[in-house]
């Protein structure tokens, strides 16, 4: 058996280190210095392959673990060596933006640093090839376009991935996110910036599990501030004014709170050790797209949607369909429309606060903070009733002659979700032998676990948090999994990507049976829509269930939109829009298996290896048999 290209990996940084494989010691030896990937895209330093052999040698690391190391090392030459900056509010590039050292990089030295990585190149619109190291003589607008979308896409997907991991039960109480148990958990294997390590001395040092970084929020009128003498966001509800679909909800103060979710500047060691290895073998697999398969991006029938869904019981149903048609008419048909140049989504909140209803103890409005959703519940065409008193609520005439358990006046709407809630919670008395009282005692104390006060908070809590709303990519095999038939059917067809060209000024000679254009938005028609009206064409009801969609089609990919060649003069994406939207689509791509092997194969025949460990051979010839060839 013979390597098909003579690959060689010098996996050795010493010859006294050994590899134990089946049952034998290996001892391997330095074979090169370094290693040359072809093409002149870049270098294994000794020191790579140092780092790569001790990844192994030192833990219980796989074959696959290894092939990773390899490839990481790999992506930081081809691509480029990325770091979350000290400050936790941006990325940084090595070489360009930064040195190793970590002084600033002036406009030469970008240019130089671009010339060694091609992938940074603008590409020839007829070859799509890369343009050579000597065309590449200035650094353009659009290769400047192209190192802040790459790193816009990596920043995204680090935050994306810590707030994942953070919206865990593990660090909530009662729906409450505690950032202080997220740091200690973290703590245990990385940096947490300004705690120390060394606790010896706790006098002089920094202690993360001090009491005091456990003080929750305070709450002043409507403002949450952090306490003095913590760093950390303790006790905030992840509502759904809180998503990875806006960013600076989490990281910033554009939240139902006004206080900051996660502070990554205090885990800047955890993410540039533990997620961005991830996150660029991931930027490698989407580069292997964009470079080797751009043609598929556009043939992926690609889409980005901005939905809501409500979900009904047979009770409310007939009044959740008249406040989704009030919301239609007040922000659809009657909205503001939307230009190319000043193109805003659908406000779906709204529709989304108003059906959840959470209301103030003392009749102040507060459907999750949204005035809108007030007004929506108000309107005459949405026909809901406010319930003021306990009487109301149990359906007694208004004479307020009873009250709630908890002697305080409660306020809803009818048939909204906290609606719901509350007439259950009006149910419980003093009567030890209700037994309508007594199911209501159960349910709302968890038999008894706490008191009926804080049943009731959690309760209202758990329709807070409730997200009705998506702005996503997706595609047909990935993202959209939520989403019934009866709306993929029609988003996937062909003829969606065709209809959603851009249309200025010809909305009223407009005509698809896929979708609806209204004030320069698309919305997906429903298939078995009987005319034009709006309320009949764009709330699709799935089936014989009792959900409601409504789905705004921001974006639909297609080869006439996507082309190298395409322009906004024949129909397509100006090239940084362009640009932005393949690696968007290529990275969620690459988060699967359709690519990952293909990718991986093609760019470990550029690296020049040799195997020294029996183990790793076997996999490799296992997993990548083209990677060899037998005598």
């Amino acid at each position: 058996m013979q390597n098909k290209k003579v690959l060689a990996l010098a996996l050795a940084a010493f010859a006294t280190l050994g590899l134990t494989s089946c049952g034998k010691k290996i001892y391997p030896g330095l074979k090169t210095d370094s290693i040359t990937i072809q093409n002149g895209e870049g270098v294994f330093s000794k020191d790579d392959l140092t780092y790569i052999y001790e990844k192994l040698h030192d833990s219980s690391s796989t074959p696959s673990e290894v092939r990773d190391a390899i490839l990481s090392e790999y992506a930081k030459k081809y691509i480029g060596d990325f770091k979350l900056n000290d400050e936790g509010n941006g990325v940084i590039l090595v070489g360009y933006d930064k040195t190793k050292e970590g002084t600033d990089v002036d406009d030469a030295a970008k240019l130089a640093f671009i010339k060694k990585h091609e992938i940074y190149h603008d590409k020839d619109a007829t070859t799509g090839k890369y343009k050579t190291e000597d065309e590449t003589s200035s650094l353009t607008d659009t290769i400047k376009a192209r190192v802040a979308t790459i790193k816009n896409l990596i920043y995204k997907n680090i935050v994306t991935k810590i707030y994942n991991e953070a919206n865990s039960d593990s660090y909530k109480t009662n729906n409450y996110f505690y950032e202080y148990k997220f740091a200690r958990a973290k703590f245990e294997s990385s940096k947490i910036t300004g705690f120390d390590d060394d606790l010896k001395d706790a006098s002089t040092k920094v202690n993360i599990y001090d009491k005091k970084y456990e003080q929750e929020l305070v709450l002043s009128g409507k403002k949450y501030t952090i306490p003095e003498g913590t760093v950390f966001t303790n006790k905030i509800l992840i509502d759904s004014s809180i998503s990875t679909e806006n960013l600076d909800s989490i990281i910033g103060n554009d939240n139902s709170t006004g206080v900051q979710v996660l502070h990554l500047n205090l885990y800047v060691d955890y993410i540039n050790r533990s997620v961005m290895p991830d996150i660029l073998n991931n930027l490698l697999i989407e580069q292997y797209i964009y470079d080797n398969q751009y043609t598929t991006l556009s043939r992926t029938q690609a889409r980005k949607i901005n939905y809501i869904a409500i979900t009904t019981t047979s009770n409310n149903i007939n009044s959740a369909r008249r406040l989704i048609n009030t919301f239609v008419t007040n922000y659809i048909i009657n909205g503001t429309p939307a230009t190319q140049d000043n193109y805003t989504p659908i406000n779906f909140d709204i529709l989304a606060d108003a059906w959840k209803g959470v209301y103030d103890t003392d009749g102040v409005l507060n459907i999750s903070g949204s005035e809108a959703g007030e007004a929506l519940l108000t309107d005459t065409k949405s026909r809901y009733t406010k319930v003021t008193t306990h009487d109301e609520a149990i359906g007694l005439a208004s004479g307020n002659t009873t009250s709630y358990i908890d002697k305080v006046n409660h306020y809803y709407y009818q048939d909204t979700q906290y609606g719901a809630l509350m007439e259950n919670f009006a149910k419980i008395n003093q009567n030890a032998h209700d037994s309508v009282s007594n199911e209501q005692w159960n349910s709302f104390t968890n038999s008894g676990s706490y008191s009926y006060e804080k049943g009731l908070e959690i309760k209202t809590n758990d329709i807070l948090v409730s997200d009705y709303t998506k702005n996503i990519w997706g595609t047909t095999s990935s993202g959209f999994s939520d989403l019934p038939s009866s709306v993929t059917s029609n988003l996937f067809d062909y003829m969606v990507s065709i209809d959603t060209d851009v249309i200025p000024g010809e909305e009223a000679s407009f005509s698809s049976d896929y979708v609806v254009l209204k004030n320069g938005r698309y919305f997906l028609r429903r298939s078995n829509s009987q005319s034009d009206d709006l309320l009949d064409s764009i709330v699709i009801k799935d089936g014989d269930s009792t959900t409601f969609y409504i789905v705004e089609i921001e974006a639909a990919l297609s080869q006439k939109k996507m082309a190298l060649s395409a322009t906004t003069e024949n129909g397509g994406y100006d090239p940084i829009t362009k640009e932005e939207i393949a690696r968007e689509v290529g990275y969620t791509l690459a988060s699967g298996d359709t690519y990952k092997n293909t990718a991986y194969l093609y760019y470990l025949e550029k690296c020049n290896i040799k195997y020294h460990d029996q183990s790793i051979f076997d996999y490799m010839k296992e997993t990548y048999p083209d990677l060899f060839d037998e005598d």
